[in-house]
């Protein structure tokens, strides 16, 4: 049996609480991760600089694609949990139909 058959097997309560860890996780990662790789490129990129007077443009290049990975990543997070979100749903709708 595949994962996404048990899982949509479980019931609702599992569900909810499955999709609130993956919603806990994706703001921590939006809070902390993605927050500092975005100032990180931004203080490379401003006018005043802090970290160097004249960083490099490998530095600015390798800055921009962590951020691009790390934006990708985000959005998989975020895909998987509309998916979660969209199962719960659904399986509500079937159980209010199953209890009428």
């Amino acid at each position: 049996m595949t994962p996404e058959r048990t899982y949509r097997r479980l019931p609702l309560r599992d569900l909810i609480t499955e999709a609130e860890k993956r919603a806990r996780d994706a703001a921590e990662h939006v809070g902390t991760t993605w927050l500092t790789r975005a100032t990180d490129l931004r203080d490379l990129s401003r006018p005043v600089r802090r970290k160097s007077n004249y960083p490099t443009l490998l530095a600015l290049q390798n800055a921009l694609q962590r951020f691009v990975q790390l934006s990708r990543e985000t959005d998989e997070m975020m895909d998987h949990l509309e998916k979660q979100c969209n199962d719960i749903r659904d399986h509500a709708k079937r159980e209010r139909l199953n209890r009428s």
